[in-house]
């Protein structure tokens, strides 16, 4: 059973639709047309995606409404020719060249589902990559709206009733007012700044630089400001301040204490290495094959380093392997590799993105040598 009462997910959704999205009318005063894609494992998932197609009618926009399992998927690769895989379907051509807003409801709810496919996922990885820069080069709006399934709970390894709490927390967190604070106060902290250093107790000693590169602040509404900066991506649960690295300035090293690979497994104790932005040495206490895999089956600068990423919802709590949670945490940052053009405004492309988070109880983060975080908290009073 949900946590949220009906009244609180009417709320959300028109929230996503008037205020977040703002979903209506073109330019030319034709009305929007508006994907929703949803994981149709949980009763509950697809009664918030309902709600939120809702809203878009009430405003005039066109919707179509897909579901999304990842046993689907699966089947998909398992039973697809390969020369099928190696050409674009035309009917997700169409909708990403037609649609104005992209909406995701849901979770993996099988997080290792790939295992079994990596072979076809590398066929079309490259397929995967055009179709996410059609859909970046037409600026859609997106929304990914994550949701707490039970099947997502299972597979990583949490109780249904723990994660559904973990997760409507950090939901209804997501608009507070403490959370609007810490992101004002990182942002404040990265803009127009040049030099950024990462260290911890554990060995980490990461520096990169991210002048002239746009802060940007996911505080679950696309602004006026965000409009006209291209911002146009938003997260649920929300809370987090990120910035594309120049992306072959990075050079040392960090530790990440447990890393989910996207439907890959997962990794314990994983250190990268960086030089010139690269990867250039991975090694982990478990896992290091799995993340061997996971950049063996995706295109482009999969392995270069995309995002650094600050997280500021006060209700977020560790999930276990949910992203769309796990990078919220107040007191942590994250570090991504892969894909940041479109929203991120960086260069990089590639088929992928990976954020991997890092507890910062026992580090410090520098911007041009002023200490901003000390042991996961701002160095103000916020």
């Amino acid at each position: 059973m949900s946590a949220l009462t009906n009244y609180e997910m009417k709320t959300l959704a028109e929230n996503v639709v008037n205020k977040s999205l703002r979903i209506g009318k073109r330019p030319d005063g034709t009305f929007e047309s508006v994907r929703i894609i949803y994981n149709p494992t949980d009763p509950t998932c697809f009664k918030m995606a309902t709600m939120v197609e809702g809203e878009c009618w009430k405003v005039g926009a066109y919707t179509v409404l897909i579901q999304q399992a990842n046993g689907r998927s699966k089947l998909y690769y398992q039973t697809a020719p390969e020369d099928s895989l190696m050409k674009m379907n035309p009917l997700g051509k169409t909708l990403a060249e037609t649609i104005d807003v992209n909406i995701f409801i849901g979770e993996y709810d099988d997080p290792n589902w790939s295992k079994t496919v990596a072979d076809k996922l590398k066929i079309d990885a490259p397929i995967r990559q055009q179709v996410r820069e059609i859909i970046d080069n037409r600026k859609v709006r997106w929304l990914y709206f994550g949701w707490p399934l039970p099947r997502a709970a299972r597979g990583y390894g949490v109780s249904v009733r723990r994660f559904r709490k973990i997760f409507f927390d950090s939901i209804k967190e997501s608009f507070s007012n403490k959370m609007l604070k810490l992101c004002r106060y990182y942002q404040d902290s990265l803009v127009e700044h040049d030099t950024v250093d990462i260290k911890a107790d554990d060995g980490t000693d990461l520096s990169f630089k991210i002048k002239d590169r746009r802060i940007i602040v996911d505080d679950g509404i696309i602004s006026d400001e965000d409009w006209l900066n291209g911002d146009i991506g938003l997260n649920i649960p929300s809370g987090e301040v990120f910035v594309a690295p120049i992306e072959g300035s990075a050079y040392g090293k960090i530790y990440f204490g447990d890393v989910k690979f996207n439907s890959f497994g997962k990794a314990k104790g994983l250190w990268l290495t960086f030089d010139k932005g690269k990867i250039v040495d991975f090694k982990a206490k478990q896992g290091t094959n799995n993340f061997a895999k996971f950049l063996d089956s995706n295109s482009g600068e999969k392995d270069r380093i995309a995002e650094l990423g600050i997280g500021c919802n006060p209700g977020a709590k560790y999930s276990n392997g949910s992203i769309i949670v796990d990078e919220k945490i107040y007191r942590t940052i994250h570090i991504a590799v892969g894909n940041n053009i479109g929203a991120y405004h960086g260069k990089n492309r590639a088929s992928s993105h990976l954020d991997m988070i890092k507890f910062m109880d026992k580090g410090k983060l520098h911007v041009d040598g002023k200490l901003v975080m000390d042991k996961g908290e701002p160095t103000v009073p916020i």
